[in-house]
C-alpha cells in the first residue's frame, strides 16, 4: 500500500489498497477432513423404489450414535442390468469424528437381518487399504530368541516361596526361609516409584512409574513389557494373566505421551485421537498392544463421577469384561472384539454394585458347565423394594431375583468355588434409629437357586468365606456399634470397638439334621477384631486388629483342631480352638503365603513411622523371623498358579503326608547344620586372618627393632625388679533417688 500523507490522500475508500493487510491477516483455509464419514458394507441389494424405506429403517439405528448431517447418507447405485439397484454399501456423514467412531463400534458386526451382518469402517481407512499392493510380500522372518521360563521359581528344590519387599527407594525379591533369615535373590534401587504388585498367577512382577507400568520376570528379572500410561495408579490382570486393565486419574494426552517417549519414538505411542481424554486402558499382556480405552464415567449433570476401581471386573473365563455406571447401567464387553454384548449396555436404574461368579459351575444333573453369572443389587426407590438379581452371560437371562425391604446397603460375597453367594444386607430397625444385618445366601449350584436367611441382632462388618471347605464355612465380625472409630491423619484408628467373631457352616439334611441350612458353630465375644484372614488351604484363620494405635492382638485359630470333643458333644463348634495369641505393635497389614504354612504381618511407614518392618509366623502362631526395616513400605507374597495335581493325587499326598514330612524335616535340619557349619567356618577364617595379621605385625616390629639397633639406637634399661603402675577406674552407683516435681 502506498504511504499516505496529508498531501496525498485517496479520493475515496475504494481507492485504498488493502492487499498487504489482507495477505498478512488472511484466515488460513481449513483443511477438509473426512474423519466424520463412515463406510458401511454388506447391506441388502434393493431397487431404487425401496431405497427410501431402507434408509428409513437403518436411520433408526444411526441416530443412536450421533447426529447425521442433512443429506449425509449416500447409497451408490448400479443400472448395468437395466434395473436401478443399490450396490450393497453406503456412506454416512456425521457431524463429528467422535460420533462417527461411536457409530463404527455400534454398526460393525450388527445383525441387520438373518442374511446380512454389517461391516463398518472409517472412509479414510478405505482409501488407505485401496493403496495396498495386490501382490503379497511376506514379512521378514525374525530370528527366534528363546525367552526365560516365567515360572522357573516353582522348580526350587526346597519348594520355597518368594516375596517382594519395598523399603525406602529399594525393591528386593527374597526366598522365604522359615528357620533362617530370608535369602535375597535380586535387589535394585528406584525399581518402582509408588508400589509393587504381582500378577494373579505369579508370572510377572509389576512396577509403577510416572510414564506407565512395567512387567518383570524370569531368572534374570529382565523387563518383559511396558505399558505407556502416564500417571498410572492401579492395575488389574484377568484371572489367567492374558489381559490387563490400567487406570490413571490423568486423561490421556497424545502430545504428553510423545514428550515422554522422546523425539523419534513417536511410533511407539499406542494411542490415537480416539483415545484422547480417556483414563482407563485395556491391554493385551502378551503383546503389549492397546485393545481399547475408556473415558471417565460421568454423572447425569456431565461431571466426572468419583473414581471407583470396582467399575471394571473380569469374568472367570476372561471372555467378558463388565463395567458399571453407578445408578444407570451395566455394560458387558466381549474381550475378543472389545464391543458391547448385543451392541448395548443393560439399563439397570439405581445399580450400586456387581460381582462376577468367580468360578465356572458344573450342573450336577447334566455335568455340563453353566453359563457365566453376574450378581448385582439395586436400592429401594419409592414404593419399589431393593433387589438382588442373578443373570447369565451372554444371554443376560434373569436366573434369580430377591426383593429386600428396609435396606441401608448391601455387599456381595461370592464363595471362591462359585457355588454360594452371600448378600450381606444392612437393614434399618422399625424406628430407623439403628441397624442390623441379615445374610441372604443364594445356593447357585442348585435348582431354582434357593436362599437361606441368617438374621443377626447386630451389624456384621466383615465377612469371609473359608476358601477350601466341604461345608461352606464362613466367619463374620459383628458389633452392636457398627460406626467406625475415629481416625488420625494416617488413617490409623485412635480407638477400638468391641466386636464378636462368629463361625457358621452348612449342614445337609440327614438322620441328625431335620432341616438343612447354615448353622452357628461358635461365637467368640469380647474381641477387638477388625480383620479376618483365612489360610488359602482353609482350616486355619487369623483374627487381627489392624491399623489401630491402641491395640494390636493377633489370634491364630484352628477350626478343626479338637475333633474328638466335637464328636463327643455332637457340636462341630467345639472343634474350634485358639492355638496362640500374639501381638505385633503397630501392625498395618497381614497376609498368608500361597501354601497356607506361613503368615506375615507388617508395619508400614505409609501408616506410621514406629518400628517399621515385618514378622514371619507359622500357621500355629509361632514367631519364626522378625525384620526391622528402615522406611519399610510393603511386603507382598508371590502367588502360585493352580496345582496340576488331580484330586486323587492330592488325596494320595495327604495319605502319605507323614513320610513326606520326614523328608522335609531332614532337609530343614541339613539347612540348619549347613548354616551352623558356615558360621563356624566364617569364625575360623576370621581367627586365621587375625593370627596371620599378628604374625605379620610382629615380624615387621622385629625387623624395625633390629634396624634401629644396628643404627646405634639403645633400648631403655629395665631392671627385673622395676614396678609398673597401672591405673584402673571403677564406677559404682551408690544411691539412686527419683523425685517428681510438679
Amino acid at each position: 500500500m502506498v504511504a499516505l500523507s496529508i498531501d496525498h490522500l485517496p479520493a475515496s475508500e475504494e481507492e485504498i489498497d488493502f492487499s498487504d493487510l489482507e495477505r498478512k491477516f488472511a484466515i488460513p483455509e481449513q483443511e477438509e477432513t473426512l474423519e466424520n464419514v463412515i463406510f458401511v458394507d454388506n447391506l441388502p441389494l434393493v431397487e431404487q423404489e425401496k431405497e427410501a424405506k431402507l434408509i428409513s429403517y437403518i436411520m433408526k439405528t444411526l441416530v443412536k450414535f450421533g447426529k447425521v448431517k442433512e443429506n449425509g447418507i449416500h447409497l451408490p447405485k448400479d443400472d448395468s442390468t437395466g434395473k436401478v439397484m443399490t450396490k450393497g454399501y453406503m456412506f454416512i456423514e456425521y457431524e463429528t469424528a467422535e460420533q462417527a467412531q461411536t457409530a463404527i463400534r455400534g454398526l460393525n458386526g450388527w445383525k441387520f437381518d438373518k442374511s446380512h451382518i454389517l461391516l463398518a469402517n472409517r472412509f479414510m481407512d478405505v482409501e488407505k487399504y485401496s493403496e495396498v499392493d495386490d501382490v503379497y510380500h511376506a514379512p521378514p522372518v525374525e530370528p527366534y530368541v528363546e525367552r526365560e521360563h516365567l515360572r522357573s521359581w516353582l522348580a526350587d528344590d526346597g519348594g520355597r516361596d518368594q516375596f517382594a519387599v519395598y523399603a525406602g527407594q529399594d525393591l528386593a525379591v527374597y526366598w522365604n526361609e522359615p528357620s533362617l533369615p530370608a535369602e535375597m535373590i535380586h535387589k535394585r534401587p528406584n525399581w518402582t516409584e509408588t508400589h509393587v504388585q504381582w500378577s494373579p498367577l505369579g508370572s510377572y512382577m509389576c512396577t509403577f512409574h510416572r510414564q506407565g507400568l512395567a512387567m518383570w520376570g524370569g531368572e534374570s528379572w529382565k523387563k518383559l513389557m511396558r505399558f505407556v500410561h502416564i500417571g498410572v495408579r492401579v492395575a488389574d490382570f484377568s484371572p489367567s494373566e492374558r489381559y490387563l486393565v490400567t487406570w490413571s486419574s490423568e486423561p490421556i494426552s497424545i502430545d504428553a505421551v510423545n514428550q515422554y517417549l522422546g523425539e523419534g519414538n513417536e511410533h511407539q505411542n499406542p494411542y490415537t485421537s480416539d483415545d484422547e481424554g480417556h483414563t482407563t486402558c485395556v491391554w493385551d499382556a502378551y503383546t503389549g498392544s492397546l485393545l481399547r480405552s475408556f473415558p471417565a464415567i460421568k454423572t447425569e449433570d456431565g461431571k466426572a463421577a468419583k473414581p471407583s476401581w470396582s467399575q471394571f471386573k473380569w469374568s472367570p473365563s476372561e471372555r467378558y469384561l463388565a463395567r458399571m455406571t453407578p445408578e444407570t447401567s451395566l455394560a458387558i464387553y466381549d474381550v475378543q472384539t472389545m464391543g458391547l454384548v448385543d451392541k448395548k449396555a443393560m439399563k439397570v436404574p439405581g445399580i450400586q454394585d456387581f460381582a462376577w461368579c468367580p468360578h465356572t459351575i458344573i450342573d450336577p444333573r447334566t455335568k455340563v458347565a453353566k453359563p457365566e453369572m453376574i450378581a448385582f443389587w439395586t436400592p429401594e426407590e419409592g414404593n419399589l423394594p431393593a433387589r438382588v438379581s442373578l443373570i447369565s452371560v451372554p444371554s443376560k437371562t434373569l436366573i434369580r431375583t430377591k426383593n429386600l425391604f428396609n435396606v441401608f446397603t448391601c455387599a456381595l460375597h461370592w464363595h471362591p468355588q462359585g457355588q454360594m453367594l452371600c448378600v450381606r444386607v444392612q437393614r434399618y430397625t422399625k424406628s430407623r434409629k439403628s441397624q442390623f444385618t441379615n445374610l441372604e445366601i443364594f445356593r447357585t449350584n442348585e435348582r431354582d437357586v434357593p436362599v437361606d436367611i441368617i438374621e443377626l441382632k447386630d451389624s456384621a462388618v466383615i465377612f469371609e468365606w473359608e476358601p477350601v471347605s466341604e461345608n461352606y464355612r464362613f466367619a463374620i465380625v459383628h458389633s452392636d456399634d457398627p460406626s467406625p472409630p475415629p481416625m488420625n491423619a494416617s488413617r490409623m484408628a485412635t480407638a477400638t470397638v468391641k466386636t464378636s467373631v462368629s463361625f457358621y457352616a452348612f449342614e445337609r439334611q440327614g438322620k441328625l439334621v431335620q432341616k438343612e441350612g447354615f448353622k452357628l458353630l461358635k461365637t467368640l465375644s469380647g474381641k477387638n477384631t477388625t480383620n479376618l484372614k483365612w489360610s488359602p488351604m482353609g482350616r486355619h484363620i487369623v483374627l487381627a486388629t489392624l491399623r489401630t494405635i491402641s491395640a494390636c492382638p493377633l489370634e491364630f485359630c484352628d477350626v478343626d483342631f479338637d475333633q474328638s470333643a466335637a464328636t463327643k458333644s455332637g457340636d462341630a463348634g467345639d472343634a474350634i480352638t485358639m492355638l496362640e495369641a500374639r501381638e505385633h505393635y503397630g501392625v498395618t497389614d497381614l497376609d498368608w503365603d500361597p501354601t497356607g504354612r506361613f503368615v506375615v504381618t507388617s508395619a508400614s511407614s505409609w501408616r506410621h513411622s514406629m518400628e517399621n518392618g515385618y514378622v514371619l509366623w507359622d500357621f500355629k502362631g509361632q514367631q519364626l523371623n522378625k525384620a526391622s526395616v528402615d522406611r519399610f513400605k510393603q511386603i507382598v507374597w508371590r502367588p502360585r498358579p493352580r496345582s496340576l495335581l488331580t484330586e486323587e493325587q492330592k488325596r494320595e499326598v495327604r495319605k502319605n503326608l507323614k513320610e513326606y514330612s520326614k523328608e522335609f524335616d531332614e532337609q530343614d535340619e541339613r539347612k540348619i547344620h549347613a548354616a551352623d557349619a558356615e558360621l563356624m567356618s566364617h569364625r575360623r577364617r576370621l581367627i586365621t586372618e587375625w593370627e596371620a595379621w599378628r604374625e605379620k605385625i610382629e615380624s615387621l616390629l622385629q625387623t624395625d627393632t633390629e634396624e634401629a639397633l644396628s643404627n646405634g639406637y639403645k633400648l631403655p634399661a629395665m631392671s627385673d625388679n622395676e614396678d609398673f603402675v597401672v591405673d584402673e577406674i571403677v564406677e559404682e552407683i551408690i544411691e539412686e533417688k527419683e523425685e517428681i516435681i510438679n
